[in-house]
This record gives structure tokens, C-alpha cells and sequence, in this order.
């Protein structure tokens, strides 16, 4: 008897445990899409409410001025007994409230595993205003479009530069300028504090376009108060690492957010996550595919290389470093990398894109292997990353980022690595059956040249001399 109940009760314990792990592991996108449109031409025009989580426009106040960023949290937690934090960041269409839905359901199916609970971590998602959002974010409609909205400071470019030496101090060619002598077409006029850029450019660290009082703050320093936010040990006094996570152009911000972002005491702290990104800010001027007619000379500008319109956060006085202490910055942080073996689209067609590869997948091989293992300081060993860094193939899986991140992979990487306080991994939970697979087949020929490539850039950047694309 005593025998048939423990098997029955081990049944139940695994029928239970099956139905919450069929329950954390959606088979289709579980987000939501006010207007059943993934990425409204025309904006969204709403925000909506998801259980489990609030908007919070208010507590993250960025730069030295008084712009907001938008985001949605964890309804409810207890600040003294978070060890994580992930920030989760949304791609071109802007859905931060979907990205806190895939991460909250890859949070749960982590604890599941049971070496931390949900209440012990926590998710952000950031939410990136386009001026194309009015309703989503509060504006005024009777104001014309044609009003100048103040006369407060904008980032205007003052310069360019056409190209950088390794060894020079890079600095930002741009600055505040007021709006009243600079006048500007207003599209929308917003009537809170939130953050707002034109276009895509917040994916580049580019500074808002409103509020009008932000004083040239950019997406990098949005990350700087979302990231700091959790890092003050005041708040959070068990807090052990913080993700800064993204996928695709939120992927991008966060491969340009681990390349500038100033060093702190807590660098050994930060995790940095970058998923299926359309390009790379590439550190020396070799590219691993043939450069385009159409951008000979430009297709090292950022922000798909150094030269050219730096953002004003390159020149912060604490952060102004040549190329090659920029590299060595970048080969210290840690940095895990993940890619659908299926992703095969183009993304952004771009010239200066296409010089890094032809589809997201080539660009992320030729990234981790043909290029960051050949840069100075690095390993010297094609396909060999340093140690603090990752790279996971995910099976299964195109460009679909609710699927990366309750992957196998991208819960490992997000929530399992460097768990516990003596550094060592979290248990894993039950696979959900995407797991990592193998590095995916890339172009002999491709892969030949971009090696060949790289040993050329390395050549001119020991030389200390200019990477034009005479160079390369």
C-alpha cells in the first residue's frame, strides 16, 4: 500500500511539474499587440496594461537633466531580497511591455530549477519612444507641428571627422546647442518628461529628441540609470549581477552600450546579453565581407565603426579613451551572445551592414569567430572567445525573440550563469526542447576571406595608422 501511494504521489509530482513547464514554454508568441500589428507603421498608440507588471514613467531620471525612461517592472518585489536583475530591451517595434512577458515567463521557468525563487529577481523592460507613439506616450494634439517647443538644449552636430587614428582620444562631434538659435521642427508635442527619439537611432546611444529639457541624454544614459538603479547597494543590498539584455536593434544598443559604457567599482557585476543584432560597433576598420562601392568611405562611420558622429557619451570626462583602450575595456567585460541557427534574414540592407555579413547569422559568426578572438589582447585563436565571454547557438529558432529568450540557451545565459554567490550556476529547469545547437555552416569562401581580413586590419592597427578602406 505504503509503496502505491509514494508512486502515485511521484506521478502527481510529475504531472504537475510537466503541466508548469508546458505553461512557462508557449509554442507561439505569447505577446500582445494592441491593433493586431507587430510594428504599426503609424506607432502604437497605447500602452497596455500586463498583469503582473506596472509602467513606471517616473523613477528612472536620466542625465543632468529631468528626462524619464519609460518602463515596465515587476508589479510588486522586495528590493532587500533580489540577487538579479535582468532588463530586458525590446528590438525596432518597440513592445517593452512584450519583452517583460518573455522574460517574466523565462524568469519563472528558471526558478523552477529550483536554486532561487521568482520573488528573487526581478525584470526590466525599457520602453524606446518614436515620435510615431503619440497616445502611447501623452502629447498635445491642438499644438502645430511647426512650433519650436523651447528653447532648451538639443544635441546638434557641430563636425565631422572622416577618420581615427587607434591611439586617439575618441571624442564626440557634437554638441549642445539651444534650441531658439538652432529652431526645430516639433512632429509631436509630448506633455510628460518621457524620453522620445526621432527614429531608430535610440538603438545607437543617440541622444532624445524630447523632452526638450534633457539636456542631450541618449539611450546610453538611460542605461546608465536603469543599470545603476539596481546597482545601488542601498536599494538592493543582495543584489548580485544585473543583464542588460537585448534583441536585435535592442541587441545592437546593448553591443554599443558594453563598448562605452564608463568603468565602475561593479563592472564584475554586469552581465551584458546580445541577441541576433543586424551589425556590430566594429573596433578596428576590417570588415569580414566585400565593402560596397556605395560606402568605400563610410562604411567605418558609426555606428558601424569609430569614425564619423560619435554619441556625446563617448566624451564624458571619465570616459574618453583611444581605440585600443576601448578594445581592451570591451575584451574584459562579460559579454554572452546568442543567435537562432535559422536567422537568415537580412535585416537592414545597409552598405556599411552588409560589410559584417549578409544575414543576422553570418554576422554573429563572423563577430565571435573571425573577428573579436584577432583583436589585440584577445585569444589569437579563430572561434575562441575570451573566458568572460559566450556565444549559444539556439535550434530551432529564427528571428523570434520571445523563442530566444525562454530558450535553453537564453535562460542559461540570462538567469543561470554566475547565479549563486560563489559564483558558480543556478540549476537548470527542464528543457523545454530549444536547446543550443552547433555552430551553424557559413560560406567557406566567406569565412576564408574574413580571416584573411582581419589579419590585415590587425596589421594597420599595429601599425598605429588609419583603417581607410584603402587598408583594407
Amino acid at each position: 500500500m505504503r509503496a502505491s501511494c509514494v508512486l502515485a504521489s511521484t506521478l502527481v509530482a510529475a504531472a504537475s511539474a510537466a503541466t508548469i513547464q508546458s505553461n512557462l514554454s508557449p509554442t507561439q508568441d505569447p505577446g500582445v499587440y494592441p491593433g493586431d500589428d507587430v510594428n504599426p507603421p503609424n506607432g502604437w498608440s497605447t500602452l497596455p496594461n500586463i498583469p503582473g507588471a506596472r509602467a513606471d514613467n517616473s523613477t528612472l531620471v536620466v542625465g543632468r537633466g529631468n528626462a524619464t525612461l519609460m518602463h515596465y517592472i515587476d508589479e510588486s518585489y522586495d528590493a532587500s531580497k533580489i540577487k538579479r536583475a535582468v532588463i530586458q530591451i525590446h528590438g525596432e517595434n518597440r513592445d517593452g511591455w512584450n519583452q517583460w512577458i518573455y522574460a517574466d515567463l523565462a524568469a519563472k521557468r528558471a526558478a523552477s530549477g529550483g536554486s532561487f525563487s521568482r520573488d528573487e529577481v526581478v525584470v526590466m523592460a525599457p520602453q524606446f519612444f518614436i515620435t510615431v507613439d503619440d497616445g502611447a506616450y501623452p502629447f498635445d494634439s491642438t499644438l502645430k507641428t511647426t512650433t519650436v517647443s523651447s528653447e532648451s538644449d538639443i544635441a546638434k552636430l557641430t563636425s565631422t571627422s572622416t577618420s581615427r587614428t587607434p591611439q586617439a582620444t575618441l571624442r564626440s562631434n557634437m554638441q549642445l546647442k539651444k534650441r531658439q538659435s538652432r529652431p526645430v521642427i516639433v512632429e509631436k508635442i509630448s506633455t510628460s518628461q518621457v524620453m522620445i527619439w526621432k527614429t531608430v537611432e535610440w538603438g545607437d546611444g543617440s541622444p532624445a529628441y524630447e523632452p526638450n529639457n534633457s539636456r542631450g541624454a541618449g539611450s546610453f544614459d538611460a542605461l546608465d540609470a536603469a543599470v545603476n538603479f539596481f546597482l545601488d547597494r542601498e536599494r538592493f543590498p543582495e543584489l548580485r549581477k544585473v543583464v542588460v539584455a537585448g534583441f536585435s536593434l535592442g541587441g545592437q544598443l546593448v553591443n554599443r552600450y558594453a563598448t562605452f559604457r564608463y568603468n565602475t567599482p561593479d563592472d564584475n557585476r554586469v552581465i551584458y546579453w546580445v541577441s541576433s543584432p543586424n551589425s556590430f560597433v566594429y573596433l578596428t576598420g576590417n570588415r569580414p565581407a566585400s565593402i560596397g562601392k556605395d560606402c568605400r568611405r563610410s562604411y567605418a562611420d558609426y555606428k558601424y565603426g569609430l569614425n564619423g558622429t560619435l554619441p556625446q557619451y563617448v566624451t564624458k570626462a571619465d570616459n574618453e579613451l583611444t581605440a585600443s583602450q576601448l578594445i581592451t575595456r570591451y575584451l574584459s567585460r562579460t559579454v554572452y551572445y546568442l543567435c537562432g541557427v535559422k536567422d537568415r534574414t537580412a535585416g537592414n540592407s545597409d552598405c556599411a551592414a552588409n560589410a559584417q555579413g549578409l544575414h543576422h547569422v553570418s554576422k554573429m559568426f563572423h563577430w565571435t569567430n573571425e573577428y573579436l578572438p584577432l583583436l589585440p589582447g584577445s585569444t589569437g585563436v579563430r572561434g575562441k572567445l575570451p573566458s568572460n565571454s559566450l556565444l549559444r547557438w539556439v535550434d530551432q529558432t529564427g528571428h523570434e525573440d520571445w523563442k530566444l529568450i525562454n530558450s535553453d540557451p537564453g535562460i542559461e545565459l540570462a538567469w543561470l550563469k554566475g547565479f549563486n554567490a560563489d559564483g558558480s550556476d543556478a540549476t537548470a529547469p527542464p528543457s523545454n526542447g530549444v536547446t543550443a545547437a552547433d555552430t551553424p555552416t557559413i560560406n567557406a569562401a566567406s569565412a576564408s576571406a574574413a580571416l584573411s581580413l582581419s589579419k590585415a586590419g590587425l596589421a594597420a592597427f599595429v601599425l598605429g595608422v588609419s583603417l581607410l578602406p584603402s587598408l583594407i
